[in-house]
């Protein structure tokens, strides 16, 4: 009795003694060139402006017969030279971020207290204090849109279904005659087939329309010998333009040629295209530290205000597309209160395209037992 009396007297006493263990974080900016060995070290992104332009690429080539197309075929409207022509059918406008050297900085922690949870893109660019698995996700890109290749059978001849008697011709002038004489029967037969007085119908309607296909198909082959061939391919080609308080005005993103596509930004051979950035009443400034708290001189977790732009990307005179964009590092530095994060149910969640505060959720901490 006098074992279980004397138990609960100590526990009690335990319960009674109740204290908060020592729990701070010191947050200062550094540089590069200068890096402490301790610490957690993190950096504020840089917003990139990425840039997808679209462009077709047309390629005209004249047909091996193209001389006898007027003599045979009675065609004028034929291709008779090689051409290549690019054009922009389109631009999108995103943003991506790299790790800003200007604006890094080291926590140094004692205790445990929630900015020694510290979650870091793969670059080391902040994106969170404290977060849950679930919210520890890095912003994506999904890839340019590669160009579109032309195969060889779109480009060249090789295709036409001669027959042994055609290919034994000696001249091109006879081959021409013998391609023509080809078309000739082609069509005869779609126009028979059409007028159901081929000798052996197909036996359904399916058929039918496969057999007609098929002649369409044979017909232009052998047309092609004489008009020549078009082919188009697409293609995304995808430039980076990082903005700073010195960019001014419209500034070149490339150079774009009728006839090459896309240029070195350096080639006047081809015209160039614009992007305009204008971010109104946004002026950079370095990091200043707020008043501290009493009897504290710990700084707050440094995040950003971006700043909000509008970015046009202008080909010549033509305007391609625009958007609204955040840019972190036009913004304005902030930093939380120096005591939110002692406790370590709190969690900060930044946006690692711009360093922006988007959520903080704190839980009351427990109250610790010690003897």
């Amino acid at each position: 009795m006098k074992n279980v009396i004397f138990t609960l007297i100590a526990l009690t006493g335990m319960a009674c003694s109740v204290q908060q263990p020592i729990s701070r974080a010191d947050i200062d900016p550094v540089r590069e060139e200068t890096l402490p060995t301790q610490g957690i070290f993190y950096y504020l992104p840089k917003t990139v402006i990425k840039v997808e332009v679209k462009a077709q690429k047309k390629i005209v080539k004249p047909g091996p017969f193209y001389r006898y197309s007027q003599r045979y075929l009675n065609l004028s409207d034929v291709i008779t030279e090689d051409k290549e022509e690019w054009t922009i059918t389109g631009a999108r406008i995103s943003t991506k971020s790299l790790p800003d050297a200007k604006r890094m900085f080291r926590i140094t922690t004692q205790g445990s207290p929630s900015a020694a949870m510290v979650s870091l893109t793969p670059e080391g660019i902040l994106q969170g204090i404290n977060l849950p698995p679930l919210m520890e996700k890095t912003h994506q890109h999904k890839p340019g849109t590669p160009l579109i290749k032309t195969s060889s059978s779109e480009l060249f001849f090789d295709d036409v279904p001669f027959t042994e008697e055609q290919l034994l011709k000696t001249s091109t002038a006879a081959m021409a005659e013998e391609a023509a004489k080809e078309i000739y029967r082609l069509r005869d037969a779609k126009r028979r087939l059409m007028e159901s007085e081929a000798q052996i119908l197909p036996p359904d309607k399916g058929a039918y329309q496969t057999v007609l296909e098929q002649l369409e198909i044979q017909e232009q082959k052998f047309l092609s010998l004489f008009k020549g061939k078009i082919v188009t391919s697409q293609m995304v080609q995808t430039f980076d333009f990082v903005p700073d308080t010195l960019t001014k005005g419209n500034q070149v993103l490339f150079r774009f040629s009728a006839q090459k596509g896309f240029v070195d930004p350096m080639d006047v051979s081809g015209t160039p295209v614009y992007i305009e950035v204008k971010a109104p009443g946004t002026v950079s400034t370095p990091l200043t530290y707020a008043p501290a708290e009493k009897g504290d001189v710990r700084r707050g977790l440094v995040y950003c205000i971006p700043a909000s732009a509008r970015v046009k990307i202008i080909d010549r005179t033509l305007l391609l597309t625009e958007a609204d964009v955040n840019l972190g590092q036009l913004g304005q530095l902030r930093r939380l209160p120096p005591s939110l994060l002692d406790n370590p149910g709190t969690s900060v969640r930044i946006d690692p395209l711009t360093g922006a505060l988007i959520q903080i959720i704190s839980k009351p901490e427990a109250p610790v037992m010690t003897k």
